[in-house]
């Protein structure tokens, strides 16, 4: 691969349409381990973010910038030059960004945990406070057991967590928590679906979903009810039936509860 493009692993190479599969701010592209082989009948992109994984000697500038190298692999590398989206997290947000910048390399966004509401002041400045412990071992269990982790994958997220530069994570926490202005919003084209664990946080599964459906009235949006933040290894049979029922009829996969109803709809 180029070495403009970001490292990324690719599955399927063969297959008629691409997914892009977009990783949390905590983790890189080898979260989706669970997601990669029930998607073998699409050729998948599999990046590490800029600051993450086999790209950490790329430093992370911006949420635009690494939106604009993941468009860069859609056009070189995806099926026709467009890709289904599927983002969590931070991932969610460069979704939605390169939504913004790039309409014309996305065919749908599956965003799940998606950060699009501004916290509140306590949140952000306990996010602030977590950053001095950001090289601890203790931390990383903690955040990991938070978001309903247990076993082999708690210890490969407290592995990998260590590689992350705490300036990256500092940047990622001071974009992600401004939330995403209006305008970004409705410069969003694409049929999207946003879907929160029903035990993440309020201003994750209540405040952005609720803004989403106020600004983006077409858009759907869903509940994993009982899941946490990183619900696509917490429930990965529902995960995978939710990114699946979406690509394949738009609709909800059994098991999700219907979250805030946008008021054009009436759905």
């Amino acid at each position: 691969m180029s070495k403009d493009l970001l490292a990324t692993r690719e599955f399927n190479p063969d297959a008629a349409e691409t997914i892009v599969f977009l990783h949390s701010s905590n983790t890189a592209g080898w979260m989706w381990g669970e997601q990669v082989p029930a998607f073998d009948d699409h050729h998948l992109l599999v990046p590490d973010l800029p600051g993450y994984g086999d790209n950490n000697d790329r430093e992370w500038l911006s949420l635009a910038d690494s939106a604009d190298h993941v468009a860069r692999l859609i056009e070189r590398r995806a099926a026709g030059g467009t890709a289904h989206i599927v983002g969590l997290s931070l991932g969610s947000s460069v979704a939605l960004e390169l939504a913004r910048r790039h309409p014309e390399r996305v065919t749908t966004l599956f965003l799940a945990s998606a950060n699009i509401a501004k916290p509140g002041r306590a949140l952000v400045w306990g996010g602030r406070a977590l950053l001095t412990l950001w090289n601890s071992p203790g931390y990383w269990n903690a955040t990991g057991r938070s978001y309903g982790l247990a076993g082999e994958d708690l210890d490969l997220f407290v592995k990998t967590g260590a590689g992350i530069r705490k300036q990256t994570a500092q940047r990622v926490l001071a974009e992600v928590t401004r939330g995403v202005s209006p305008d970004a919003l409705t410069a969003v084209s694409a049929p999207l679906v946003a879907i929160a664990g029903g035990k993440d946080a309020a201003f994750i599964s209540r405040d952005s979903l609720r803004l989403l459906a106020e600004i983006l009235p077409n858009a759907r949006t869903a509940i994993a009810p009982g899941l946490h933040h990183q619900w696509n290894i917490e429930d990965v049979p529902l995960f995978n039936a939710a990114v699946r029922e979406w690509l394949t009829s738009r609709s909800l996969a059994g098991g999700l509860e219907p979250g805030p109803v946008g008021a054009a709809t009436g759905r």
